[in-house]
C-alpha cells in the first residue's frame, strides 16, 4: 500500500502552507475546537481561501464546485489548517454540503451548497437534547406539521456554534409513537426565526457553547432534509462525516511533535529527558499510538472519495482511536511534567511561571475528555463497530 501524495497534491500543501503564512494574524489562531469561524478575522480568512477556490474543490460544478484531479486535495487542506490552529472547513462542508448532496432536495442543494462553498453562511449542528446525550436516537424536541410549516419546540445542549450561526441542523422528533430510531427528521432552522433563545454554557477549559431553546419556532416544510421520518439515517451519515472531516488526528501530530522536542531540549538534574529510559519508553509507545491514528485517518479518508459510499465503519474507527490517544497522550505527559504539568499560564486565576509548555498540557488534559464524548465519541463509536463491522448481538 501506498501512502504517498500525489506530486499534485503535495503541491497543492506547499500551497496552502504559503498562504496560511501569510494571511495568520494574531487574532486566528485557536487552540480548541477546530477553530471555530466565531470571529469576523476567522471567517474574513476562510473567505479568503473559498476565493482562492479551495472550499469548492472537487463539489459538483453545478452548485458553484470545481473538478478536481486531486481527489485528497480537501484532506490535505485540511490537515495543513488543523497543523497551523487555523480555522477549518469540516462542518460546513464535511458535513452539511455532503450530507445535503446525498440526501437533500435540488432545492436546498440550489439554495445553500453554493453559499456555503463561498463562505457566506455558517452552521451550527444541534442534535444533542439535555436528556438525550449520547443517545441521540431519544431525542424528544418535537416537530409538529401545520400546514406548509413545522412547529418546534424543545431543548437542544452544547451547540458550540449557535451564537454565530446563520443556521442550525437540526434533529427533531416528528413521530412520537414510532419506535424512536424512526420517528425522526432532520430540519433546517434559520437562526433568526422568532422564538428561538440563545443562552451561553462555560466550559472548564473557557470556550463557549451553548442551550438553544426553540418555543414554537416555525419552520417550512421545504426545509426538510431528504424524507420525514428517516432523519435518523441522515443525522448518523453527517456525524460519519464529522468524525473525520472535523476531527483529524492532525491535532494530536502537531502536540506529540511538539513534546518531544521539548523532551529533547529539556534537562532535569544535568540530564536530558530524552535520556531517561522510562521517558524514552513512554515516548516510543505513544509514537506507535499516533502512528496507528494517522493510518486510520488516510484510511478513513481515501474510503471516503469512492463516489456514494459512506465509510461508517471507518469514520467510527478513527474518531475511536482518536479519543483514545489524546486521552493515553495527556495522561503520559502529565505523568512526565510531573507537578509542573498541573499548571496554566497566563490566565487572571492560577497563573504561574513555572509552567511548561505555556501552560497547555493542563488543558489538553481536560481537552481530552471532550474527544471521548464528541461526535457520539468513544464508547457509541465502539457500538458501531461491534454492530456494523463485528456483526456482535446489541445485548
Amino acid at each position: 500500500m501506498n501512502f504517498a501524495f500525489t506530486k499534485e497534491e503535495e503541491a497543492f500543501r506547499a500551497e496552502v502552507r504559503e498562504f496560511i503564512s501569510g494571511a495568520m494574524t494574531d487574532e486566528i489562531p485557536s487552540r480548541w475546537l477546530g477553530g471555530l469561524l466565531d470571529t469576523p478575522a476567522r471567517q474574513d480568512f476562510v473567505t479568503k481561501m473559498a476565493d482562492k477556490g479551495w472550499l469548492s474543490i472537487g463539489f459538483p460544478e453545478k452548485y458553484g464546485g470545481t473538478e478536481s484531479t486531486m481527489p485528497l486535495a480537501q484532506y490535505v487542506l485540511n490537515e495543513e489548517l488543523h497543523m497551523a490552529q487555523a480555522p477549518i472547513v469540516g462542518k460546513n462542508l464535511g458535513v452539511v454540503v455532503n450530507t445535503l448532496l446525498h440526501q437533500g432536495s435540488e432545492e436546498l442543494k440550489q439554495e445553500f451548497v453554493p453559499r456555503i462553498l463561498r463562505n457566506e453562511i455558517q452552521w451550527a449542528l444541534a442534535y444533542t437534547e439535555p436528556d438525550a446525550g449520547s443517545d441521540l436516537a431519544n431525542m424528544q424536541c418535537r416537530a409538529v406539521l401545520d400546514g406548509d410549516e413545522y412547529v418546534i419546540n424543545g431543548q437542544k445542549r452544547f451547540i458550540t456554534s449557535a451564537h454565530f450561526a446563520d443556521y442550525m441542523w437540526t434533529g427533531v422528533r416528528t413521530d412520537p409513537d414510532a419506535p424512536k430510531h424512526k420517528g425522526i427528521s432532520l430540519l433546517i432552522i434559520d437562526m433568526d426565526s422568532p422564538g428561538i433563545t440563545i443562552t451561553p454554557i462555560w466550559t472548564i477549559i473557557g470556550e463557549r457553547t451553548n442551550d438553544v431553546f426553540l418555543d414554537n419556532v416555525r419552520v417550512p416544510k421545504e426545509r426538510l432534509v431528504g424524507e420525514e421520518n428517516k432523519g435518523w439515517q441522515y443525522i448518523t451519515e453527517a456525524l460519519t462525516y464529522e468524525r473525520f472531516a472535523m476531527t483529524s488526528i492532525a491535532p494530536t501530530v502537531r502536540k506529540f511533535q511538539r513534546f518531544v522536542d521539548f523532551v529533547k531540549e529539556t534537562e532535569v538534574d544535568g540530564k536530558r529527558l530524552a535520556d531517561d529510559p522510562v521517558v524514552r519508553r513512554k515516548i516510543a509507545r505513544l509514537s506507535v499510538l499516533v502512528e496507528i491514528g494517522r493510518m486510520l485517518d488516510f484510511r478513513c479518508v481515501a474510503m471516503a472519495v469512492k463516489p456514494d459510499y459512506v465509510p461508517y465503519i471507518e469514520a467510527a474507527m478513527n474518531k475511536m482511536w482518536g479519543g483514545i490517544v489524546e486521552t493515553e497522550m495527556s495522561d503520559q505527559f502529565l505523568d512526565i511534567l510531573g507537578p509542573h504539568g498541573y499548571l496554566w499560564k497566563d490566565r487572571e486565576a492560577n497563573a504561574s511561571e513555572d509552567a511548561l509548555l505555556d501552560g497547555d498540557v493542563a488543558d489538553d488534559y481536560l481537552w481530552a475528555g471532550h474527544q471521548r464524548v464528541a461526535a457520539a465519541g468513544v464508547d457509541i463509536s465502539k457500538n458501531i463497530i461491534a454492530r456494523r463491522y463485528l456483526n456482535l448481538p446489541s445485548s
